[in-house]
């Protein structure tokens, strides 16, 4: 894990080293509105579980699944080197295994084996608002700093198909999301992009995805 995240960084700053500044044309300009859709890496729940999973030992039938950071930017460019905005993002991690029980059967007076499905899901939903700072503005290429802050939502569920199971749901303390680092869109056309991004906090250390302009 901690290599594709050396990558990633080592990426992002090669790329941005290497960008010409001394244009005249902006892929951006003040007025205008970017639109990102991505996708990040790693999952802290999902790669946490499944590290654990592994050094475990265990020979139990575990299944770890996971979705996301996944998320939706959208940015207004109040001047030519500073944007507005707000940042959607979405992630969660699955773990089921199954467990047999002894069960009753009253009409056979007889103890059945019944195999159960329990699952445990973490969630997160968070909503922030951003500052950008735009220090490279070519016709090409749009690099930026961002720091975000805003409210996340992250829930806990336990559940069974256990029939007398009680399903079960708590919240996070801290209902906080954040985000600090650096990011970078390539314009292919006038209007249509790609973006890759580096920080700390939701959206993962690195994400990647596709970028509009209005």
């Amino acid at each position: 894990m901690f290599k594709k995240i050396k990558n990633g960084a080592a990426l992002v700053i090669a790329l941005v080293a290497l960008i010409p500044s001394n244009s005249n044309a902006q892929a951006v300009e003040e007025g205008k509105i970017l639109v990102d859709v991505y996708y990040g890496f790693p999952n802290l729940y999902t790669s946490v579980f499944k590290a654990a999973y592994a050094n475990s030992g265990t020979t139990e039938d575990v299944k770890i699944a996971g979705l996301g950071p996944l998320g939706l930017r959208g940015e207004y460019m109040v001047k030519d080197k500073f944007g507005v905005g707000v940042d959607i993002g979405y992630n969660s991690t699955t773990l089921t295994f199954k467990d047999k029980q002894e069960v009753y059967n009253s009409t056979t007076g007889l103890y059945d084996t019944k195999t159960y499905d329990y699952t445990f899901k973490t969630q997160k939903i968070g909503v922030m608002a951003t500052l950008n700072y735009h220090f490279i503005n070519n016709d090409k290429v749009d690099a930026y700093g961002v720091f975000g802050a805003g409210y996340g939502n992250r829930s806990y569920t336990f559940s069974s198909t256990d029939p007398d199971y009680k399903t079960e749901s708590v919240k996070g303390l801290i209902p906080v999301a954040s985000r600090i680092g650096v990011g970078m869109r390539y314009f292919f056309t006038e209007n249509i992009g790609a973006n890759l991004a580096l920080g700390f906090g939701q959206g993962g250390i690195v994400n990647g995805g596709v970028s509009f302009k209005f």
